[in-house]
């Protein structure tokens, strides 16, 4: 339901580099990352019964 938000903020990170904000692309990435682990962790643990 919610995976367009780790392409939402790849794509505003793409966004902000192009225009040479190396910082704000970087943070965007990071928040992009954690997004993409609490997505997985929740998906992995819930929904596939996989022991983390």
């Amino acid at each position: 339901m919610y995976m367009f938000l780790p392409f939402l903020s790849a794509f505003i990170g793409l966004i902000l580099v192009w225009f040479e904000k190396r910082i704000a692309g970087l943070t965007v990435l990071a928040i992009t990352v954690a997004i993409l682990m609490v997505w997985f962790r929740f998906h992995a643990t819930n929904h596939l019964n996989i022991s983390l």
